[in-house]
């Protein structure tokens, strides 16, 4: 029985909250005349968030019942929360007269409160819900200038034509720089011709193969020769890459591969440089493969070389930064790109 009893009995706080809801459906001039189950507290409290939404509900419908159906729950369960509030604040929010309520000026000051914060929840939730789209996160990539010329730009293209929502960020750095951007948030992908030194934090992912090609403006001698090896470049004007660089470098392993090693007589730090040249025929140069459209090929023609020069495409980002939803759309065009261009490489 001692059980049942106290299971069956209603508690303090039952009792007090059905007395709240009760007094709330009285005429103003009889609520005063209502004891309370137990005394008020002694400040007032602070108001859950629950609480707040029903309070801003009630404001926005004008009655008990609409907040009811607006936020899917009983009239009754409303009255209570309600009240609730107002016992906690110590001071009415409404005011019924004639069977409608009217809020308090102290409501009043309290809506323009709500109205901001469920503002903020209501940005939230569409933000929330455009990342999982991918249709509000902005990508953010930077890339070695090679990339610049063809492959990004096309990417781009490709993005934007499904995801005409999503802002992008795009900037050519050297390699040198590329890193940092990455290591301090300042950009969410690169593409780089190169992998990251070990222990730099840096997540990389080989997404596809690149190869160097001889570009030589038309008309030129060299331009009818289907491959390029060291030796034909000797006697014509040969455009270069800082030995520091990574195409530097990679180049090269195929200028030394002669009989007697190729020396450039211009040097410049990347693939947008090179092209700038060889299309006003001031000489040839070693370019990425992805710097290249068939569309260039009015100014000059891209030969491939012998031996051939292949190398890695590596997608990074930091390790402290996974990629976005969208940044991941972003790569899979780019892997698309990459695999279609492949088919055609002459190697």
């Amino acid at each position: 029985m001692g059980y049942a009893q106290n299971v069956m009995a209603p508690t303090w706080r039952a009792r007090r909250s059905a007395a709240l809801a009760i007094k709330w459906h009285l005429p103003n001039s009889l609520r005063t005349f209502l004891p309370m189950a137990g005394p008020l507290p002694s400040a007032p409290g602070a108001l859950t968030l629950r609480q707040i939404e029903v309070f801003h509900a009630v404001m926005l419908t004008g009655s008990l019942s609409e907040a009811g159906r607006m936020l899917s729950v009983t009239q009754p369960a409303v009255s209570r929360v309600l009240a609730s509030a107002e016992n906690r604040l110590r001071y009415p929010l409404f005011e019924r007269v004639k069977g409608r309520l009217h809020p308090t000026p102290e409501a009043r000051r309290l809506y323009a409160e709500a109205e901001e914060i469920f503002g903020r929840v209501n940005r939230f939730n569409a933000l929330a819900g455009a990342l999982g789209a991918g249709s509000a996160s902005t990508v953010s990539l930077v890339s070695s200038p090679s990339f610049s010329e063809w492959l990004v730009p096309h990417a781009i293209q490709k993005f934007r034509e499904r995801h005409p929502d999503t802002p992008i960020r795009y900037r050519p750095l050297a390699f040198d720089a590329l890193l940092p951007h990455l290591l301090l948030g300042q950009a969410d992908f690169g593409l780089a011709s190169m992998p990251p030194p070990v222990n730099a934090n840096i997540i990389s992912e080989e997404i596809g193969q690149g190869w160097l090609g001889c570009a030589v403006p038309r008309g030129h001698p060299l331009a009818v020769r289907s491959r390029l090896r060291a030796e034909d470049l000797q006697g014509h004007l040969l455009i270069g890459y800082g030995a520091d660089t990574p195409f530097g470098r990679l180049a090269s392993r195929f200028l030394n591969s002669g009989p007697t090693p190729v020396q450039p007589q211009i040097e410049i730090r990347s693939t947008p440089e090179a092209l700038a040249l060889v299309r006003q025929g001031v000489g040839v140069a070693l370019i990425e493969s992805f710097g290249y459209h068939p569309s260039f090929g009015k100014d000059f023609v891209l030969l491939p070389t012998d031996p051939a020069l292949g190398h890695a495409i590596h997608l990074l980002h930091a390790v402290s930064s996974p990629l976005s939803s969208s940044a991941r759309r972003f790569a899979s065009v780019l892997k698309a790109l990459i695999k279609q261009a492949q088919k055609s490489a002459p190697y």
